[in-house]
């Protein structure tokens, strides 16, 4: 590329224009004259497959609906989203059934209560109750529930004088939820979330938000991806389906709701059910069948996706890592918080500030670029240094929430393992080997990459931590010459980096420690005090493969068609797309399911042989529509010329 980013950024200098207070009025917009092209598979060690049988070109995540999640709950069931309908009388308390208020002192104050109710009034109503027994007391709170069910919240309280009142409040300002739970029930909603484009962090945060409950509280099993349709499972602590049915948000669908006895955990569950659509393929039926059944014997290499590293070429993820695991906080920052002006075609208030701080490295100027909506990392991190000092670097990452810190510390542990991998297969293939590794217990193979270095990732506000000393770590044994001939590659388990786990046996565990060495680190190094900066490590199969493959081809007219239906589509009673004879493109429908933390562009790139960049997946979009406008124009001049001959006959 003949522009580079020193250029890029000397060409696009920031004008500041400081006026005698030193307060920052104005930037200039940056010149983007040219956008970099992204990450792509080579760059972060993605470069072999396991069998060389030709690919099927095709364009991946062309539209939302090509992509399509559904997780797998430890049972084996797909969670899908079928029905949007709350459970009925879910707020009765069938002990409630017969309440008699024994006093009558409820009839006193119905109307009062009513209107509160009613009026969605503030205000409290108090009941004096001094000198009742327990029991009459406890008629009062019994009946109230029973009339007015969750509206209400109910409570006995004394005064200044020790006399006893029963304090009556709507139940939305209570915080203490235990006073207005049936007994009878559950104490967790579990219920399905259906997503479109949005992160499942993201929509935490606005559920959490919109529900009036700690971030914390609401628990998944697993993130899903971004870009597409996903649908899971979701738990949320003492909260009735109703609230939960009238969140408003867009691209944000719940269902299928259901109570019980205990809440999600990170890594509760089975794996991933894809649907994906691959547009305009080449090859004919026979191509694709022979592509996926060798997928079917050989499967794919376990690679980290592109996912994994972001998608910044100026400072990938697991460059931030690297400065982290090297226990250089500054440098990190400086990572984060570089200019990345051939990265995007619009300037946000993100980049401004990026561009301020590192031209005057000043955090108090850059953070009036900032919106006071904006919760990015860089926000943060720039807030934080404003606040505690220029140079509080520690303090800045003790900020971000934790979940974000470790993205950054295994995406480093990731680039290392797909770089090991790629080079143990162009040496020694596709077969175990004396000195490899492999899981005592084959359930072991289940480990999430979640629950990774001996604790969970936990969401933002999180106080819980998980006591890495008590954390069960699988076990792996060496691979020797008299057991050798039990094992497949699909047995063969690779560690990521760190102080508590076994290398190879072999010249491959020396490739780790040079690999490391050349960063100035070493497994020991890995441990640090801070826990938050520690990496213990794990294991990860080196070939995985794709369980329940269904795959057909559709032919269509028009490359942006929806071939596929999401769940709430389908509830909307949408009718599928019907292939159309002699279209004009051609496209693979495949289904197959996938263990936790195994990347579906893995298992795509395998039948593809290309890469699975987006700018890759852009250029083939590009190709396809040029040749779409070519087949359009050859049809428009074999049409003019019939109309000549027909006017010339007509002569």
């Amino acid at each position: 590329m003949s522009t580079t980013v020193g250029e890029e950024l000397n060409r696009s200098n920031i004008v500041i224009n400081e006026v005698k207070d030193d307060s920052f009025q104005k930037i200039s917009r940056p010149v983007k004259t040219v956008l970099y092209e992204g990450l792509q598979e080579k760059d972060v060690g993605i470069t072999e497959y396991t069998s060389s049988t030709p690919g099927i070109s095709g364009i991946l995540k062309h539209r939302l609906s090509d992509f399509q999640v559904n997780e797998i709950a430890l049972d084996g069931t797909v969670v899908r989203l079928t029905s949007r309908t709350v459970p009925e009388k879910e707020a009765e308390d069938p002990n409630l059934e017969y309440a008699v208020d024994e006093t009558g002192l409820c009839e006193k104050y119905s109307k009062d209560i009513d209107t509160m109710v009613k009026s969605q009034s503030t205000k409290s109503i108090e009941i004096n109750v001094d000198g009742l027994s327990k029991e009459q007391r406890k008629s009062i709170h019994n009946f109230l529930k029973f009339k007015y069910g969750t509206k209400v919240s109910t409570n006995t309280k004394k005064d200044d004088q020790d006399k006893q009142f029963i304090v009556i409040r709507l139940s939305t300002l209570v915080k203490n939820d235990r006073q207005t739970w049936p007994k009878s029930r559950p104490e967790y909603l579990h219920f399905a979330l259906h997503k479109c484009n949005m992160d499942t962090t993201n929509v935490v945060s606005i559920l959490s938000k919109q529900l009036r409950v700690k971030v914390n509280t609401i628990k998944h099993a697993g993130t899903k991806d971004k870009r597409g349709n996903t649908t899971q499972m979701l738990s949320v602590r003492k909260l009735n389906a109703n609230n939960v049915a009238k969140v408003n948000a867009r691209n944000i669908w719940t269902g299928n709701y259901v109570y019980k006895d205990s809440t999600l955990k990170l890594g509760s569950l089975k794996g991933n059910r894809f649907r994906i659509v691959l547009r305009n393929i080449k090859g004919n039926d026979e191509e694709v069948s022979n592509a996926i059944e060798m997928l079917k014997l050989h499967g794919f290499i376990n690679y980290y996706g592109l996912q994994r590293f972001g998608s910044s070429v100026v400072s990938p993820t697991y460059v931030v890592g690297k400065s982290l695991a090297c226990g250089n906080c500054e440098e990190a920052i400086e990572h984060i918080l570089k200019p990345r002006p051939l990265e995007s075609a619009f300037e946000n208030d993100t980049d401004r500030a990026r561009s301020v701080w590192w031209n005057t490295r000043d955090p108090k100027l850059a953070l009036k670029q900032l919106s006071k909506k904006n919760f990015t990392v860089e926000a943060k991190i720039i807030r934080s240094l404003a606040f505690n000092g220029s140079k509080a670097y520690v303090n800045a990452f003790q900020i971000i929430p934790r979940n974000l810190v470790l993205l950054y510390l295994h995406s480093y542990q990731s680039l290392m393992w797909n770089k090991i991998v790629s080079q143990r297969i162009q040496k020694f293939g596709l077969k175990p080997i004396v000195g490899d590794l492999v899981f005592k217990d084959n359930e072991s193979k289940e480990v999430l990459d979640e629950v990774i270095d001996g604790e969970e990732i936990k969401e933002e506000d999180e106080e819980e931590e998980t006591d890495v000393n008590i954390v069960k770590f699988p076990e792996v044994e060496t691979i020797s010459e008299e057991n050798l001939s039990k094992y497949t590659i699909f047995d063969v388990v690779y560690p990521l980096p760190g102080c508590d786990i076994s290398y190879p046996k072999n010249e491959i565990g020396k490739w780790y420690i040079d690999l490391l060495a050349k960063d100035g680190l070493t497994s020991e190094k890995l441990s640090k005090k801070n826990k938050l900066f520690s990496l213990k490590g794990t294991y990860r199969s080196i070939v995985s493969k794709a369980e329940d493959i269904v795959w057909t081809t559709i032919n269509h007219n028009d490359l942006n068609d929806d071939l596929l239906l999401s769940d709430i589509e389908v509830i909307e009673n949408k009718q599928p797309f019907i292939s159309v004879p002699d279209g004009s493109f051609k496209s693979l429908s495949i289904e197959f399911s996938l263990r936790p933390s195994n990347y579906a562009t893995m298992v795509i790139r395998q039948i593809t042989k290309q890469d699975t960049s987006s700018h890759t997946q852009a250029s083939l979009c590009k190709i396809s529509n040029n040749n779409k406008r070519d087949i359009v124009s050859i049809e428009e001049e074999d049409n003019t010329n019939k109309k000549i001959r027909l006017d010339l006959s007509e002569d």
